[in-house]
């Protein structure tokens, strides 16, 4: 990404512990916190994923993080407004969020402090220490044991709106279990972009759904369309179904009609597209994102 993390370097300074501590969210998760309009929130859950896919592990310091990091969760954000309905260049994004997993608070502190690669500074208002990377714009922050905010501009910010008692949760419960449950999860409250999953959604009618979560696992991916309403959900359902045969037939696949009627549902104002096989486009355009993810570290 445009502004690439500096993080591995100093991982390397880390001893090899294993330390928990009592998150402010309780049992919730981390990225409950996430989600504000037009954010692409992505979860990945580094127990079911094989991020070493994405990280070059003969890097002695990306390995050690690879090797401990539990769940990646990001949010995007396009500040300038540029991005068009479909996005898979996140260079120009920017971000803000959390690598948890088994890291000591103090020695990763230690580290950053040591690493010279940060300047150390420390909000007022909320007493938060923080470092900064003056030409990337990078700045961490390690609030407790087996957590490591950043952002690529504000990670107090950050701290204020994902990590205090006064958070607010806007992603629900049962959202939350099912994208921390899967390999990858995406959410999107009223979208202004999404990656190519080939249903040609305009911008137009990104503008008529509420929410948008995908999960992927073993190469097929879910997604659930909350509509503002029974009618346009309706409307919208044609259109992505219609999209989806459109694209098997350029492709010469035969389709399957019972299968499709099981894979494109309607409830109310939900549509859902259940266990949709990814084609080698769909893939390459998912593992472009990923690549722009992970490749920030």
């Amino acid at each position: 990404m445009r502004k690439r993390a500096v993080l591995l370097p100093i991982v390397l300074l880390l001893l090899l512990t294993s330390c928990v501590t009592k998150m402010p969210y309780g049992d919730r998760q981390y990225f409950q916190a996430m989600g504000l309009d037009g954010e692409f929130v992505i979860t990945v859950n580094a127990a079911l994923f094989d991020t070493s896919k994405y990280i070059d592990t003969d890097d002695k310091a990306a390995k050690f993080i690879n090797d401990r990091m539990e769940r990646l969760s990001i949010a995007l954000y396009d500040s300038k407004g540029t991005s068009g309905p479909v996005v898979s260049d996140f260079s120009e994004f920017d971000y803000y969020g959390a690598i948890e997993g088994s890291f000591s608070g103090s020695l990763v502190n230690s580290a950053l402090s040591l690493s010279g690669l940060f300047a150390k500074q420390k909000d007022k208002d909320t007493g938060l220490k923080f470092f900064r990377d003056e030409q990337s714009g990078l700045e961490a922050a390690v609030p407790a044991n087996g957590i490591i905010l950043f952002s690529s501009g504000d990670v107090t910010e950050n701290y204020k709106r994902t990590f205090t008692k006064t958070r607010e949760n806007l992603i629900s419960d049962e959202d939350a279990e099912r994208l921390a449950s899967s390999q990858i999860g995406i959410y999107i409250a009223n979208p202004r972009t999404m990656i190519d999953l080939g249903f040609e959604i305009s911008e137009s009618a990104l503008k008529n759904i509420s929410t948008i979560l995908m999960v992927m696992d073993d190469e097929k991916i879910s997604v659930e369309f909350r509509l503002l309403s029974e009618d346009l959900a309706e409307s919208f359902a044609v259109i992505i179904k219609a999209a989806y045969v459109g694209n098997l037939r350029r492709e010469g696949a035969k389709l399957d009609i019972p299968e499709l009627r099981k894979m494109f549902t309607q409830e109310l104002d939900t549509v859902n597209v259940n266990g949709m096989p990814l084609s080698k486009e769909q893939k390459d355009s998912v593992n472009e994102v990923l690549s722009s993810l992970l490749g920030m570290f």
